[in-house]
C-alpha cells in the first residue's frame, strides 16, 4: 500500500508540472490550449498538487502510526 501511495504522489506530481507548464506557456501565448482556458489548467495544477500533499500526508501518518 505505501508504494502505491508513493506511485500515486509522484504520478499528481508530475502530471502538476505539465499542466503548470500548458498553463504558463497558454496564459504567456494568451490561447487556449486543447480548448481550455489557462484559468483551467492552473486550477488542474492546484487539484493534481493537492492530491500529491495528500497522499503524502497519508503516507507520513502511516508511518507514524506503524511506529517507524
Amino acid at each position: 500500500m505505501q508504494r502505491f501511495m508513493q506511485v500515486l504522489m509522484a504520478i499528481a506530481t508530475a502530471i502538476a508540472v505539465i499542466s503548470v507548464v500548458i498553463g504558463i506557456i497558454s496564459r504567456l501565448a494568451q490561447t487556449t490550449a486543447a480548448g481550455l482556458t489557462p484559468n483551467a489548467y492552473l486550477r488542474f495544477t492546484d487539484t493534481c498538487l493537492l492530491f500529491a500533499i495528500t497522499f503524502a500526508l497519508f503516507l507520513m501518518l502511516r508511518g507514524k502510526l506503524e511506529g517507524k
